[in-house]
């Protein structure tokens, strides 16, 4: 399975979907969580119980995905990482994203992430990416959830995590096809 490095905003879009750790075990991947992500995950939208059609902001608790192994927690290692994670900080707003894909550089791991930036500077640099939809899409594959399930997934990313696939990305119109379906 190949190794491969989350981003945040991958992360919270699969937090969203509220099937991450079933997305993350059919994806077919290893998954690495740099220690810098983990940090800016701290909270993420979610249904408010009381207040149908609300949204509230919950803390984020990856220790359960931790502890399964389904997430490994990492860090730079040596002076080639620091100085790649360093080189991407000078390009990224975000030390996740700038970490994220040092790793993935340096030890050719797959990433994880939506960020259109993030994702042209990781095939500049000849790294292999994945996205929510792909991921989403190799989840709906291998388990079959019903039409409501899969829409319920697909709704919630693109309302709690604020996310909607952009055309140029691979599965943008399985997603839009998968959402239609639901009907208006």
């Amino acid at each position: 399975m190949p190794d491969t490095a989350i981003d945040a905003c991958c992360l919270i879009d699969l937090l969203a979907s509220g099937e991450m750790e079933a997305i993350l075990r059919a994806s077919g991947f290893t998954w690495h969580l740099p220690s810098a992500v983990q940090g800016e995950v701290q909270y993420r939208r979610q249904d408010d119980p009381a207040r149908p059609g609300k949204t509230v902001m919950a803390p984020v608790d990856l220790s359960g995905l931790i502890s399964s192994g389904v997430l490994t927690v990492c860090d730079p290692q040596n002076q080639q990482e620091l100085n790649q994670f360093t080189h991407y900080a000078a390009i990224f707003r975000s030390d996740g994203e700038a970490m994220c894909l040092a790793l993935a550089l340096e030890r050719k791991w797959v990433v994880a992430t939506d960020d259109r930036k993030a994702i042209r500077v990781a095939q500049k640099a000849g790294l292999t990416v994945v996205s929510c939809p792909e991921l989403v899409k190799t989840w709906a594959d291998s388990t079959k959830p019903n039409q409501t399930a899969l829409n319920n997934v697909l709704q919630d990313i693109q309302v709690l995590a604020q996310y909607k696939p952009n055309p140029t990305m691979p599965e943008y119109q399985w997603w839009i096809d998968e959402l239609a379906k639901s009907g208006p």
